[in-house]
This record gives structure tokens, sequence and C-alpha cells, in this order.
């Protein structure tokens, strides 16, 4: 326990001093540097709409570029801050977040305009997606491996590189996976449980609250799917069920220490106290205001139909229900095992619902991208039919 404690410790100081020192470091490239660049991204920005729909007229495909164009001013230092120290934490009056962006952001815009770097961003995204796409099917099989690809075409993949804002846990997400499939150390539940506390403080780190559950939720799929595929291997239901809490308390400690850890910092950098903006800001978020009510009916109808492409498209609600409907009836032709993997992988699926409950404000005024975090859901179930086929194929294959 000890020795575990410590792992976790370090990891969280390590990772706190580089992103700490990281943000001190972009903040010392002069404004200078940055252009012209910095002013071919704004006048390209002006060109655009704020929210423009991307793809096939849904709000599935809304660019955020009014984030974005946040995002860009932030490469620019306002020269009212006192110190290097002070406008690193303060963010240019948003202290609530790291930023973390920047950390990249700021030297990539001394080189690259917006335009360019969204190129950059669709060409490394897709190529890490390919790489997760064949260690999937390598090391489980096609219908993960396919299921795992619908999961991230319905969020809209395809132009995720073309928004800073979605970016970023897209490409976290996407190197959690790579590292999981491709270095065997992390495949050990140990130690992916590390892996994930990591992630949760990258991800709060580079991201603005746009899905961050999906470095949790896809990432832990995919490391129940690595323990279970063998036949040979039959971890009890109780077992299953502590890896999920297991990795999701570690994800979610490191989310939220990092997160606290930066009003902390940003309050001593700053003066101000950022813990009483973060405390007003997360009760909005969760339970709305007079001025924009919450309605938790509404919120949940509005993230489904964005993902499931269901409104006026019922085809997508009718492939899922026919999928649910083959594990239900693989279950009842294999009870035992059948139903203790697909329970381990429901508990997975419920992640979303979860999230939406707790963060309904949030999730009901930024649905159009709140929404991509059902991914974790459809991944479940196509997650739960392969892993459940792969045993039923290997325990008839093994002699008896």
């Amino acid at each position: 326990m000890k020795k575990t404690l410590f792992r976790y410790c370090i990891c969280f100081f390590a990772l706190l001093l580089i992103f700490t020192t990281g943000m001190i470091c972009v903040y010392l490239i002069p404004n200078t540097a940055l252009e012209p660049q910095f002013t071919k991204s704004k006048a390209q920005l002006e060109k655009e709409d704020l929210y423009p729909v991307y793809l096939f007229a849904t709000d599935a495909s809304i660019l955020d570029n009014f984030m974005d164009g946040l995002m860009v001013d932030s490469c620019r230092v306002s020269d009212s801050y006192s110190s290097i120290v002070e406008a690193a934490f303060d963010n240019n009056g948003y202290p609530r977040y790291w930023n973390g962006y920047l950390l990249t952001l700021r030297p990539t815009m001394t080189q690259f305009t917006y335009h360019q770097i969204r190129y950059i961003s669709m060409f490394l995204l897709l190529t890490a997606f390919s790489f997760c796409f064949s260690g999937i099917h390598k090391n489980l099989n096609a219908v993960v491996a396919v299921g795992f690809a619908i999961s991230m075409i319905a969020c809209f993949l395809v132009f995720i590189g073309e928004s800073l804002q979605y970016f970023s846990v897209f490409m976290i997400l996407f190197l959690t996976l790579l590292f999981i499939l491709y270095v065997p150390f992390f495949q050990d539940p140990s130690n992916s449980a590390l892996l994930l506390f990591a992630a949760g403080m990258i991800t709060n780190f580079f991201d603005m609250l746009t899905s961050p559950l999906l470095t949790l939720g896809i990432p832990l799929i995919l490391i129940l799917c690595l323990y279970t595929r063998d036949s040979s291997n039959t971890p009890s239901f109780l077992y299953r069920i502590r890896l999920v809490i297991t990795h999701s308390v570690a994800w979610g400690v490191g989310y939220a220490l990092c997160w606290v850890s930066k009003w902390g910092i940003g309050t001593l950098a700053t003066g101000k106290n950022i813990f009483e903006d973060a405390m007003k800001t997360a009760k909005f978020r969760v339970e709305g205001s007079e001025a924009i009510p919450l309605d938790r009916s509404l919120m949940f109808r509005l993230n489904f139909e964005t993902y499931f492409f269901s409104k006026g498209h019922k085809p997508a609600v009718f492939i899922f229900l026919l999928i649910l409907g083959l594990i239900l009836f693989l279950i009842k032709n294999h009870k035992s095992d059948w139903k203790e993997t697909v329970l381990s992988f429901c508990m997975i699926a419920a992640f979303p619902y979860i999230w939406f409950f707790v963060f309904a404000n949030h999730s009901q005024l930024h649905y159009f991208y709140t929404y991509r975090i059902q991914a974790i859901t459809l991944f479940s179930v196509f997650a739960a039919l392969g892993c459940g086929l792969e045993r039923t194929k290997n325990a008839q294959n093994s002699p008896s």
C-alpha cells in the first residue's frame, strides 16, 4: 500500500512540476515572436462563424470557434501583468483552468498560423487513431476494433482536428490507448490504474471541460477487454467490478487534484481568490440559474439525439437496439460467463449519463460537444459483444 501511494505521489508531483514550469516557460516567449502568424490567425477566425456547422446540417458537427478565438487570444500576453508568473497563472482572466493548450499552442504559433495548426492537428489525430484501430484489432478482434471505429466516427472525428477546443481530449485519449496497446507494462492492472491517474491529470491540464470523460471510459473498456480476452483467465465478477472502480477512482482523483492544485497555485500567483470563483462556476455548471434554468429531460434528450443521430434518423437507434438484442440473446444461451462479461461493461456504459446528471447545466448548454462522451456507451456495447464472442470461441477451441 505504501509503495503504491508513493508511486502515485511521485507521478502527481512530477506532472505538477512539469505543468507549472512548462506554463512559465511558454510565457517567456515574447509576443513579437508570434507575428505575423497571430494576426493572420485572428483574421481567419473573423471570416468564420462563431459556431459553424461543419457537416450534414447537424448539431453534432458544430465547431466552437468562439472558444478557439479565446484560445488564440490567450497566446498574446497582456502588458498589464507585473510578472511572467502572474501572467502564466491568470491566463488573461481565465484562471480557473490550467489552459495547458498554451504549452503547445504558443510555441507552435511562432511558426504556423491557425489554418496550418488545424492541418497538423488533423494529421496527428488521424494517424494516432489508425494506430489505435490497428492495435485493438491485433490484440483483440475485429468486432471490438470496428466498434471502436464506429464510436469515434459518431463523434465526427473527421473534423476534430479543425478545432483547438476539441483536439486535446482526443489526442490524450489516443495516446493513452497507444500506451496500453503497445507497452505491455501498462497492461498490468496496477500500472494501468497509474496510467489513468496520469491521464486524468493531463486531461485537466489541457482540456476546457469539453468531453474529458473519454480519457477514462474508452481506455477502461480496453483494459477490461485485454484482461478478460483469454478464456483461461476467468476473473470473478467482483474482481472486474473492483478493477472498474479502482481505475475510475484513480482517474477521478488525478483529474480533481490537478484542478484544485491550479486553484491553489493560481491564488498564490495572482492574489485572486480563485477558489471562490471556481465554486460559483461549479454551482452554475451543476444547477443552472434563474436566467439559464436547468431542464434535465431536455439535456438528456439533446445529448442522446446529437450522438445517436436519432432526430429524424431512426435507423441509428434501430441498429443500436439490434446490437443490444443480440447481446441479450447470447447471454440467454451462454448465461454464466456472458452475463458477468456484459454486466461489467454495463457499469462503464452508464458513465456518460452519470456525468450528464452531475454536470447537468454544462451538458445542456454545451450539448454540441458534451454529447461525445456517449462514445463510451457505444464502445461498451461492442466491447461486450466482441469479448463475449472471443471467450466463447476460445472455450470451444480449447481441449476439454
